[in-house]
């Protein structure tokens, strides 16, 4: 593969993440398994938000569902990924310490 196409991929992969609710989905899911209900009651969306923005992630492979009787459970496909966005709050946190006007304000919604 060439590096080209490994930054292809890597956009694509921030583009499936690329939205609030898709944040949130999978900070909320961790390294459990969840129905849409109870990631809607997480979240305080709608369930036709969540859903959507469910197939946006497992079409982009960081979710996967699972079955069970009549309910869908989801999980994070990609073990690595909570640690990702750990470390994405990190380079926010140290971007906002160098921002001293809205460093306090900015670190303390990121907590």
């Amino acid at each position: 593969m060439q590096y080209v196409d490994i930054l292809a991929l890597k956009s694509e992969f921030m583009r499936v993440l690329a939205h609030p609710i898709r944040i949130g989905i999978v900070e909320v899911l961790g390294d459990k398994k969840m129905s849409v209900g109870e990631i809607c009651e997480l979240l305080n969306k709608e369930q036709a938000t969540v859903s959507k923005h469910l197939g946006v992630l497992k079409n982009g492979g960081i979710l996967k569902s699972e079955k069970s009787g009549l309910n869908v459970f989801y999980s994070v496909d990609i073990c690595c990924l909570p640690n990702f966005l750990e470390c994405l709050k990190n380079i926010l946190e140290e971007k906002a310490a160098k921002n001293s006007k809205n460093a306090r304000g900015v670190i303390k919604s990121l907590r």
